[in-house]
């Protein structure tokens, strides 16, 4: 005997995903628009640059 589901909503179908796995370039590329947004609103941006400067010149020493 088959069950019956009560409800007025349809069962939830899950999409085919393929293998499972997402490419990491997209993940990147959703990522760093919102770091690069989060990073000026909250003057980090600066921070990192400091950073990155002082990293340069150790390194070239």
């Amino acid at each position: 005997m088959a069950m019956q589901q009560t409800g007025s909503r349809p069962p939830r179908r899950r999409r085919p995903t393929g293998d499972g796995t997402r490419n990491p370039l997209v993940a990147l590329v959703i990522a760093l628009p919102v770091a690069a947004l989060l990073a000026y609103a909250f003057g980090g941006w600066h921070q990192f640059a400091l950073q990155a400067n002082t990293m340069v010149q150790m390194m070239s020493h």
